[in-house]
């Protein structure tokens, strides 16, 4: 180890030199001299000690002398322009009375060898100060690493900061006073060890909890456990009770307990972690490249929407699932739907995120390029909340694609980047709508937001995959500053750039997975019916060509319908998929045009049409008017009986002369009658004995 000028040594064990750390203030080589310094005493004025060069060496090289790093006082380490102009001139004063002598290394060899000084003695008459002044600058020199910074002012030092201070005579501090001569303020009290600790147990036994009483009122708790005989003795005297002030309490508390402790004790340990510890590391700094991990999660919209067949018809808050992916900030799924946080609707989620983004948007009315949302691939790991994702469903339909990962109960920052996301979403495309709820900052008085709420969730949907695709395209600074990448590749800082960079150059952990394999898996299942109509399901029908070419649609209608597995995408009812034979796979069906009304609206526009044809057969099972039918027509049989009851006729007379009966029957309910007139008597007679028959169905050919 080479040895150098202001290098700090610690000595164990030389010769004529205690154990102690030692600077090497000056090297003489031609005299085969150095100079050291002993730091560690301050109390007492010092002189050097000039030992041989080659000594030291030798007890360098044996680990007598071992070098070591010293750290400067805090109050050295102060830039030039930040130093206040009376301390730059104090300490510029002091310096020059001794910048003479440290820079001459005769003086400084001559002032460690000789027992008597005179230089040193003439020099400071000369400079006309005491020589024991000039004796402790240059101590201050030595010991402070030979720098004219050493004789800066320490007041960072002063006061005993830190320590305890020990009341000798009476309190510390000013006492109290009084702004006005007429009121006399009570003395200050002493706190004894004994009043700390009990200070110590209050707070732990009031203060120190979760939902714990305030300072205040922990203070007062500790006047009545501690001081309540001397506040009962003040009282009865009519003086102020001489006991320790809220300030001396809140101090001790400062004092006796760590803020961290504080902290920590009065927070529970879930608010604690989400809120209140520190946040060192980054989710992200595991996970460098686009696919390594992937955050799912949802939340409730903050906007309240309508039925796209009426305001009238409110239908809540809809559900948001966003998929982010970690490296890159990247939204690479997306769903809304009606439906509550539920694998129903996480799966959907992540068919979006499996399978290309055009036609998706397209179904909204945004028309993009799959190169404007390329993400249509599976990564590595999915990271989501013990929720809908920790069911046997998911672990059976998404394992066989990728890994799942669970954050502990309450801890959302473990998926942060998702989190953000859902307010970004809301801020850019929700809360500016009509029937918002703003993420709830509502006033009081304010007007309910359901009764403004215009919006379908078709709507909703196409404005939220705007926000989407525009965050994708949004600078953020943070990616510059952990993907060098853009840096090289000279790009703007955006999600969209830095998962397309990544995967040109193949540093990716994305897969990808055939489209009928992500259908057959992860939409939800459903039987259908091949009718004489085509496909049935919920009302609908659909058909595709095989059903017409193979004619499947006559058949149901002679052998009868049977029934056929399906899957059902929530976006929208436009289509369905139906496994048509059992040895091929599932093949789209489109929507007939006789349920053209229902063309491109979501699964849960058909569920509320349902849903009001079944609230409105349980609200009229049957109509009051046919109450009053069945009871009109019970008494019409009931006197057409009682009728009989009293004309009995055998059935040969019965059924007698039935077309005479009938004949005379056609004239009364006709009103036919017989003219008065002369001239037109027996035309008026002739065609009243005229029956017309009206044509009858032919049996015959009917059971052809």
């Amino acid at each position: 180890m080479a040895i150098n000028k202001n290098s700090v040594w610690r000595l164990n064990g030389a010769e004529g030199l205690s154990d102690d750390i030692y600077r090497v203030i000056e090297i003489i080589p031609h005299l085969d001299c150095i100079i050291l310094f002993q730091l560690t005493d301050k109390d007492h004025l010092q002189r050097p000690i000039a030992k041989m060069l080659s000594t030291f060496t030798r007890w360098s090289r044996s680990g007598i002398a071992v070098f070591i790093e010293w750290e400067a006082p805090n109050f050295l380490l102060v830039a030039e322009e930040d130093i206040p102009p009376k301390s730059k001139a104090k300490r510029d004063k002091n310096f020059g009375l001794i910048n003479e002598l440290v820079s001459d290394s005769d003086f400084v060899f001559a002032y460690a060898t000789s027992k008597r000084m005179k230089l040193l003695a003439e020099y400071a008459k000369r400079k006309g100060v005491d020589r024991k002044k000039v004796s402790r600058l240059l101590n201050t020199y030595w010991r402070l690493g030979l720098t004219k910074n050493a004789f800066l002012p320490a007041y960072a030092n002063s006061g005993g900061s830190g320590g305890e201070r020990i009341a000798m005579n009476g309190a510390l501090g000013a006492p109290r006073t009084s702004r006005t001569l007429g009121v006399e303020r009570a003395p200050k009290y002493v706190l004894s060890t004994k009043d700390k600790q009990n200070i110590r147990k209050a707070l732990n036994k009031h203060y120190l909890k979760v939902n714990g009483k305030s300072l205040k009122e922990s203070y007062k708790q500790y006047l009545r456990q501690y001081h309540a005989e001397e506040i009962k003795l003040a009282d009865a005297c009519k003086r102020a009770p001489i006991v320790p002030s809220l300030r001396q309490f809140s101090y001790w508390r400062n004092r006796l307990i760590s803020e961290d402790t504080i902290i920590r004790k009065r927070s529970t340990e879930r608010d604690y972690l989400l809120k209140k510890r520190s946040v060192i590391g980054s989710a992200a700094q595991d996970d460098l490249v686009p696919g390594s991990c992937f955050e799912i999660d949802a939340t409730v919209a903050d906007v309240h929407i309508v039925s796209s067949f009426g305001k009238q018809y409110a239908l809540g808050r809809p559900t948001i699932y966003s998929i982010v992916d970690r490296a890159t900030r990247m939204i690479v799924g997306f769903h809304v739907s009606l439906y509550h946080a539920s694998w129903r609707a996480a799966r959907q989620a992540l068919v979006n995120c499996f399978l290309p983004k055009a036609e998706y948007c397209a179904r909204y009315g945004v028309n993009i390029d799959e190169s404007e949302w390329p993400c249509a691939h599976v990564p590595k790991r999915f990271i989501c909340d013990n929720g809908e994702m920790i069911g046997l469903q998911a672990k059976e339909k998404v394992v066989p694609f990728t890994e799942l990962s669970f954050t502990p109960v309450y801890r959302p920052d473990y998926k942060p980047f998702v989190e953000r996301r859902f307010k970004t979403l809301n801020d850019d495309a929700i809360h500016h709508l009509i029937g918002s709820t703003r993420g709830g900052k509502m006033v009081r008085g304010d007007r309910d937001p359901r009764k403004d709420s215009i919006h379908t969730l078709y709507e909703v949907t196409s404005m939220l995959i705007d926000a989407a695709l525009e965050h994708n395209r949004d600078i953020l600074k943070s990616l510059a500053f952990s993907h060098a990448l853009l840096i090289e590749n000279d790009l703007s800082p955006k999600p969209l750039n830095t998962w397309k960079i990544y995967v040109s150059k193949h540093m990716h952990a994305l897969s990808r997975v055939e489209p009928s394999e992500v259908i057959a898996r992860l939409l939800p299942s459903e039987q259908v019916s091949m009718t004489a109509s085509g496909i049935k399901y919920k009302e609908m029908f659909y058909s595709c060509q095989q059903v017409e070419d193979q004619n499947l649609a006559a058949i149901a209608r002679v052998k009868g319908r049977w029934q056929m597995d399906a899957r059902i995408d929530d976006n929208t009812v436009n289509h369905i998929y139906v496994r048509l034979n059992e040895k091929q796979g599932f093949t789209q069906c489109y929507l007939l045009s006789r349920n053209a009304m229902f063309r491109d609206m979501p699964l849960n526009e058909v569920e509320f049409i349902q849903d009001w044809v079944d609230a409105h057969e349980e609200r009229s099972p049957v109509t009051v008017e046919s109450i009053e039918m069945k009871k009109r027509h019970e008494q019409i049989v009931k006197e057409a009986k009682d009728r009989a009851k009293n004309n009995s006729v055998s059935f040969s007379d019965k059924v007698r002369n039935t077309r005479e009966n009938r004949r005379e029957e056609i004239k009364r309910t006709t009103h036919s009658f017989s003219g008065e007139g002369k001239d037109n008597k027996n035309d008026i007679q002739s065609k009243a004995n005229v029956v017309v028959m009206l044509p009858r169905r032919n049996r015959k050919l009917k059971d052809k």
